[in-house]
């Protein structure tokens, strides 16, 4: 009995020998080799940066920034290691005690409940293993931690852990964590926020300071009473700690997660550059041109004068094309769980008086709207946006593009490529092209000027009929009022936008001079041979328009528009650095004469609203025919901004809106946001200029006995006669050099490529 006895506790040992050793063998082999940690490159951040260094937004999968181990506090690292690893520099990678006291709380609760983890097997489970509970898979933690602490100082596993592991609110690592919750630097810290980020691993959610701070306080003390228990700081410091309340960052998403049309540009920019990888793993530094302030300010100046205008103008009338488009969307939108904020595509299912009751998928919604609804019916199409709580607001279908320019460099200060990027991610501001009307006109004049004109050069403002072989009619270009003024000098014709004076002009200057100016200020678009280009018939962007306008300001010098500074990479190596590209293209002299031109517009002409802003500024307005687009585009010495409002497909804004009504109004508040407390200083005079008092009555210089208009000159080109018919003598004046112009039939450009162009 006994000799059976031993053979079956023999067997029993042999099959437990046996079955142990399949065990190793069978979770021991194809096991990842630590050893590749030496090409570790874990997924950081990358950051897009405003001109003035602020953070505009973040791209990433793991909001990650590596810090190596010398960056880090001692502070930081004890609190770490006291709580989550005390015998760390002294382990083989596993804690023996730890593991058996786990191993016994286990056995207790019939199921894995506690792991004994140190800090080289949580680095591994993060790195190479899944997070199921299992013997099998601890098995494998510990060999990989041993194999792992053969190969690597124990100061480079901290650093790999100190990176890697998850600290809530998408932060991995403590550089992260500690800008997340206290704004500042992982070396910024002091002991008791190091002790908060400490206590963070074994449950981020549960001690989430903004969550619980009474669970975050309770957690932060018991990491400082295993400080106290290490001696890595005595009782006064944790003392001091426990009596300090948790300071936070003030939280605001908005802070770092801009998400617009500009940082949407950057993010294609830095892809089509670098591959969309790098953009979201590779820990970049993308420092922008953007002013912060003036491109949040756009978006909420843009989304309160566009509800109002879409009030004022009424419901618009919807195209088959555009009721199509909008349906597609509705079918394709996701509408089982409605996120706040964004916007949705609804079906109108009943009206009544100024409620609109729609539905988006299941869900029943209503939105008050105060125009005139004469257009809506049941079954159309309508934009609004979910706020929360089965609440809506309405959405308008009026779109606007804004672009800011600093002109003395080209930076784009601030960009929107419509009412909203959550309404539709389409950048009307680079990719859209439409007629600028008569905001076209000051190339056409800045032509004549170069050509010896002067602002009471006498042209005729009368109806001329010009064959259209395209059409196979006569077009006669007509004024705004339906009135023709006969004789009238340059000034009057730009700043009162009278059509048939600048189509007579553009003829009489010929195609070529206004071509090859436009294409030399930014336009891009190929230009036809035809009367009505004087007009602005030929579609362009608003930046193209933009770099226009910003050469006015920055007296005759363009400066090629572009939104990336510079790049960075995780290293702090500069791998991309703009260059500034800046060229003469008008003559200081006559740019001054355009300038005092467009400045007329403002003082006398159609942008008299503009006057309010009681700062120096130039611009002029531009509408379309049956008032599809309203422009103004416009600058003072400091910023240059364009804006248009519109339909994306094109149709009548409202009666009579026109680039005055519909686009001044924001470029007015655009403009005064963005001077703010500056001081703005007026224009360049250059010395080959100079002001006369001119009678325009009788375009002679003002003797005081007739009116008094200053009017800016280039010297030599000032009337000789005086309101009186006295002979006036002014010294000669000659040119140094005839500006040649460089004629590109083509329209070809250089510009930095932007994205949709």
């Amino acid at each position: 009995m006994l000799r059976y006895l031993k053979f079956f506790l023999l067997l029993t040992v042999l099959v437990g020998l046996c079955g142990t050793a399949l065990f190793v063998y069978i979770n021991t082999r194809n096991l990842p080799d630590v050893r590749n940690l030496e090409h570790w490159k874990p997924s950081q951040v990358s950051q897009v940066f405003a001109h003035d260094g602020s953070l505009l937004t973040e791209f990433y999968i793991q909001r990650r920034q590596y810090v190596s181990i010398d960056e880090i506090p001692e502070h930081v690292k004890k609190a770490f290691i006291a709580i989550e690893d005390r015998t760390f520099y002294e382990n083989p990678g596993i804690d023996i005690w730890g593991i058996l006291r786990a191993a016994l709380i286990n056995i207790v609760s019939g199921r894995i409940v506690a792991g004994g983890s140190t800090i080289s097997q949580q680095l591994i489970k993060n790195l190479f293993l899944t997070p199921e509970r299992s013997f099998r898979r601890k098995f494998k933690e510990m060999i990989l931690a041993i194999k792992l602490n053969r190969i690597y100082p124990k100061d480079k596993i901290l650093e790999m852990y100190l990176n890697q592991i998850y600290l809530g609110h998408g932060a991995y690592g403590v550089e992260s964590a500690s800008q997340v919750y206290f704004g500042k630097h992982v070396w910024e810290l002091d002991v008791c926020e190091a002790a908060v980020l400490a206590g963070l691993p074994k449950a981020p959610s549960r001690y989430d300071p903004y969550k619980n701070m009474e669970g975050a306080i309770q957690r932060r003390n018991v990491v400082l009473q295993s400080m106290v228990e290490e001696g890595y700081i005595d009782i006064y410091t944790a003392k001091e700690c426990y009596e300090k309340p948790i300071v936070l960052r003030e939280k605001d998403e908005e802070d770092v997660n801009i998400h617009d049309y500009f940082t949407e540009m950057v993010r294609q920019w830095f892809a089509n550059r670098y591959g969309i990888d790098e953009l979201y793993k590779g820990g970049y530094k993308i420092y922008t041109t953007a002013d912060k302030d003036l491109l949040r300010d756009t978006h909420y100046i843009v989304k309160d004068h566009i509800e109002l205008l879409q009030q004022q103008v009424g419901f618009p009338k919807l195209s088959e094309e555009e009721i199509n488009k909008m349906l597609e969307e509705y079918s394709k939108q996701n509408t089982k769980k409605l996120l706040k904020d964004h916007v949705y595509v609804g079906l109108i299912e009943d009206i009544k008086g100024k409620t609109v009751l729609f539905k988006v998928g299941e869900r029943k919604g209503k939105v008050r709207f105060y125009g005139s609804l004469k257009n809506a019916q049941k079954g159309l199409p309508i934009y609004v946006r979910y706020i929360g709580d089965n609440r809506f607001e309405f959405v308008p279908y009026l779109e606007t593009a804004v672009v800011s320019i600093d002109p003395q460099t080209g930076a784009i200060r601030a960009l929107s490529g419509g009412y909203d990027f959550k309404k539709s991610k389409y950048n009307r501001a680079v990719q859209a092209k439409r007629q600028p009307g008569s905001a076209f006109k000051p190339i056409v004049y800045t032509a004549a000027i170069m050509k010896g004109f002067s602002q009471i050069s006498v042209i005729d403002d009368e109806p001329v009929a010009i064959w259209d072989p395209d059409r196979f009619e006569e077009w006669i270009p007509r004024n705004y009022e339906g009135e023709y003024h006969g004789k009238v000098t340059l000034r009057e014709a730009l700043t009162k936008s009278l059509n048939a004076a600048s189509v007579n002009l553009f003829l009489e200057i010929g195609y070529e001079p206004v071509i090859s100016l436009a294409y030399r200020l930014g336009i891009k678009t190929k230009i036809p041979k035809v009367p009505s280009v004087a007009l602005g018939s030929v579609d362009v962007s608003p930046l193209e328009l933009a770099s226009v306008y910003s050469t006015f300001a920055n007296n005759g010098v363009r400066c090629k528009p572009y939104f990336i500074e510079k790049v960075v990479d995780p290293n702090g190596n500069v791998i991309y650095q703009h260059e500034p590209e800046c060229s003469t293209v008008i003559p200081e002299e006559e740019n001054a004469v355009m300038v005092d031109l467009l400045k007329g517009v403002i003082q006398e002409g159609t942008g008299k609203k503009a006057r309010i802003l009681g700062f120096p500024i130039a611009g002029k307005t531009g509408t379309t025919n049956d008032y599809t687009d309203a422009w103004f585009a416009g600058f003072s010495t400091k910023l240059t901004t364009v804006v248009w409002v519109g339909y994306d497909f094109k149709k009548k804004i409202g009666w009579k809106m026109t680039g005055a009504k519909a686009a001044l109004p924001i470029w007015i508040d655009l403009m005064a946001t963005a001077h703010a407390d500056r001081e703005i200083t007026d224009f360049p005079v250059p010395q080959k200029t100079t002001y006369i008092p001119i009678d325009l009555k009788t375009q002679t210089v003002s003797d005081g006995n007739c009116e008094n208009k200053k009017l800016l000159f280039i010297k030599g080109t000032e009337p000789k006669i005086d309101c009186s018919g006295n002979i006036i003598t002014v010294p000669s004046y000659k040119k140094e050099e005839e500006f040649l112009f460089d004629i590109n039939k083509e329209g070809k450009s250089d510009e930095i490529p932007l994205p949709g162009q």
